[in-house]
């Protein structure tokens, strides 16, 4: 079940006694609070204010409330039952996912899944699609899509695996969606659940977005060997070494270490200790 673990990773923010925490931690905590804060204001009678805190599409256009792009997620309507479930998802399989991607790619990723909905409903407001949404349901559910895309095999409930269990809540949640007329919610929940399978592929190395360009080598002019030159069979391991490594560092100049997979980094890290050990003997 366990994937290979970023170096990036600087293990937890802090400790709470013996409580590691995370950022996925405190992003749960976060919403914890804004969920008491939405409740208080609805028992206050503050729904106008509320509202300029949810996401509309008319109002970051016209308006410009910029703020509303992200502020939506923290506005937490009833039944609140269901936030336990968010929050579950978050803690548990953010902390692996953070662990698996390190904790600059996890921020890069929650806030991919955070704007991209708001993103796509603005650009969709120029087309006269007119669209409010509140909460995080369907962005929570994308950290569990990341997690089943990370973990495919990884056994739950009642031993069944992690990509089904995930692919029937997308199926679950799409009839719902669709059985309510609740369109934007469908459109947030399919934008999320891409996302997440887009950025999870893109950090394996598996979705190259740069065009493949082909290595070039300046011309080396040898000089006359010395005396001391190496065995023939020396240079045509040195080559087949070289050669090796030179798809994987071309891949980092392209696409940045992070790209690469647990099996390109093995790779790396061999290569590197053999040259090491050539240096070192020569």
């Amino acid at each position: 079940m366990i994937a290979p673990r970023s170096s990036d990773n600087d293990g937890p923010l802090t400790w709470i006694g013996s409580f590691p925490v995370h950022v996925s931690t405190v992003l749960a905590g976060v919403h914890a609070a804004t969920l008491i804060l939405t409740a208080l204001a609805l028992a206050a009678g503050a729904e106008t204010a509320l509202q300029t805190f949810v996401f509309s599409s008319s109002a970051v256009v016209n308006d410009l409330s910029l703020w509303q792009l992200a502020t939506y997620a923290f506005v937490h309507m009833p039944p609140y039952w269901l936030f336990l479930i968010e929050l579950y998802l978050l803690v548990v399989f953010g902390r692996e996912i953070e662990a698996y991607l390190g904790r600059a790619a996890f921020i890069r990723f929650y806030l991919t899944l955070l704007l991209a909905p708001t993103l796509l409903f603005t650009g969709a407001e120029w087309l006269g699609w007119h669209t409010g949404y509140a909460g995080s349901s369907a962005l929570h559910f994308g950290v569990f899509v990341a997690f089943a895309l990370i973990y495919p095999t990884a056994e739950m409930f009642f031993g069944i695996q992690a990509k089904w269990i995930a692919l029937a809540l997308l199926a679950i949640n799409s009839l719902q969606c669709l059985a309510l007329s609740d369109y934007e919610a469908l459109a947030v929940l399919a934008v999320d659940s891409v996302a997440a399978c887009l950025f999870i592929a893109r950090f394996q190395g598996r979705l190259a977005l740069a065009l493949p360009s082909r290595s070039y080598r300046l011309p080396v002019h040898r000089t006359a060997p010395s005396r001391q030159t190496r065995p023939p069979a020396a240079e045509a391991e040195e080559e087949d070494l070289h050669g090796s490594i030179d798809p994987i560092l071309d891949k980092i100049s392209r696409s940045g270490i992070a790209s690469l997979t647990g099996r390109e980094r093995e790779r790396l890290e061999k290569a590197r200790h053999k040259l090491i050990a050539k240096d070192g003997g020569a």
